[in-house]
């Protein structure tokens, strides 16, 4: 694992430093923040020093300041494109774009791209992200421009979240190339190809996924569904942030890893923990998103942009691991694995939860990563969609109730499963999750009983709960 502390030697951290002088020079927000944190920039003479510059975070630095202030120059104008947030954790935040973002965006987009072999086929990329002004939509769909200009046999279309659009986009254009990769959200992904025909399903299909996690029964069953089973590189998960765009993606190395964990304890708590289960594991690059780990665990991002962010905490909890360490931990484990990554310089790193997306449950923090997990178990994958809400609610005699509704999948026979013995199910393969990923809920569980665990609805395909704007909320923060 790579130190906490900066060190000459740490990939990516001379990448840091300037990120940082620049912005002390040029960024009128953060002079004014470092002088509110009585902090000297003089002091930060070395890559070891840097480890000493408070962390940036929402609250603190880009809400604290006017928009213009955090821009290179004070210059809105600065920014070539804007996109927003999601808001899941909060109120949307609108954040700038410009030549340095598009430029790192353009250069992960080709590996992953390298990794599917459309450096070569001739390939269709469907954008089926939220388009406007959210990040997943025109961040994809520019890098794909970028891409074909630099020779790649790669074109692109942008239906946006509209299923018959996605299905029809696929089946009249995609026929026209040796492949079609599908760059969605998740749930949304697995409603377009789950009851699609043979002009769908029946081409060489690759999945580009991001804005929640995926499971590796989720990943095992949606390439049997699209014919590739095995084939679990034909489906890469993006780790990004409307923040600072792509911080790690999945590569051939990384999903290895996490099914190597799954297949043996002893891996899985000396790299993820114990929670391979629920957690993701990408690379990342240090030359472009230079990457620490606080002392809550939580990690920290310098990403040159038109709004440079230095030591930014996004409350994301992971872990970050050097391909070295792996190696040698494995070794002493008694694996052996090519650890191919993308560049020298690049690590992995470990994002088991998202810390500020939780449901409160008798003061108890209910994270959404170990449900989603369960929610993909394949006897459930006849049932319901994966798709899910967390609330808590308060119960007849007032005491607090964890509640969890389901969406039923678009089919008569799915709503004729919506039985007792299916909801027992659900509730059963929860349980097991929260327990196996939080000693905390394995305590409320002891003490509560039947009282902790969720109580378990099913919702038809499509209803209030489930239809999609960007993408679909999964936790519902309700007050007492």
């Amino acid at each position: 694992m790579y130190s906490t502390r900066p060190s000459a030697t740490s990939p990516g951290s001379e990448h840091a430093l300037a990120t940082f002088r620049h912005a002390v020079e040029n960024v009128p927000a953060y002079t004014k923040f470092l002088s509110a944190q009585d902090f000297d920039p003089e002091s930060v003479r070395s890559v070891e020093d840097f480890a000493n510059v408070p962390a940036t975070t929402k609250g603190n630095y880009v809400a604290a300041y006017d928009l213009n202030e955090l821009m290179r120059r004070g210059d809105v104008t600065g920014a070539r494109i804007w996109s927003s947030s999601s808001g899941s954790s909060g109120q949307p935040t609108h954040w700038a774009r410009s030549d340095v973002s598009l430029t790192h965006s353009v250069q992960l987009h080709a590996r992953i791209m390298r990794q599917f072999g459309a450096d070569k086929r001739s390939t269709l990329l469907v954008v089926c992200f939220a388009m406007g002004n959210w990040i997943g939509g025109t961040y994809t769909l520019r890098a794909a421009e970028e891409l074909n200009q630099r020779g790649f046999p790669l074109s692109v279309v942008a239906p946006g979240v509209d299923v018959e659009t996605v299905r029809q986009n696929v089946a009249t254009l995609g026929k026209h190339y040796e492949q079609v990769v599908i760059a969605g959200y998740p749930p949304f992904v697995r409603d377009v190809l789950d009851g699609a025909d043979a002009a769908v399903l029946g081409q060489d299909l690759k999945l580009l996924l991001a804005g929640e996690s995926i499971g590796e029964s989720w990943r095992d069953g949606i390439l049997d569904l699209i014919g590739k089973w095995g084939r679990t590189e034909d489906v890469c998960l993006v780790y990004g942030t409307a923040d600072a765009g792509m911080m790690g993606h999945e590569t051939p190395t990384s999903i290895s890893l996490r099914r190597l964990a799954l297949e043996h304890r002893d891996v899985d708590e000396a790299l993820f923990g114990g929670a391979a289960a629920s957690s993701t594991l990408v690379e990342y690059d240090p030359a472009f998103r230079y990457t620490e780990i606080d002392a809550d665990g939580r990690l920290l991002f310098t990403v040159d942009n038109s709004i440079p962010l230095v030591r930014y905490r996004i409350n994301d909890v992971g872990r970050i691991l050097s391909p070295h360490t792996l190696g040698v931990k494995l070794a002493e484990l008694g694996h052996r694995m090519d650890l191919r990554t993308s560049s020298d310089e690049a690590g992995f790193i470990v994002l088991q939860r998202r810390a500020d997306v939780a449901v409160s449950f008798y003061a108890v923090n209910i994270y959404p990563e170990p449900v989603r997990v369960a929610l993909s178990h394949p006897q459930l994958g006849d049932t319901i969609t994966g798709k899910f809400i967390l609330a808590r609610r308060s119960g007849i005699d007032l005491r607090d109730v964890l509640e969890l509704r389901v969406e039923l999948r678009h089919d008569t026979a799915a709503q004729e499963r919506a039985t007792r013995e299916n909801e027992q199910l659900i509730c059963r393969k929860v349980v097991e999750a929260l327990s196996s990923s939080s000693s905390e809920y394995r305590e409320l569980l002891q003490i509560l009983g039947e009282r902790a665990l969720p109580r378990v609805s099913f919702h038809l395909f499509g209803s209030t709960d489930f239809q999609y704007e960007i993408k679909q909320t999964q936790v519902e923060k309700v007050s007492a």
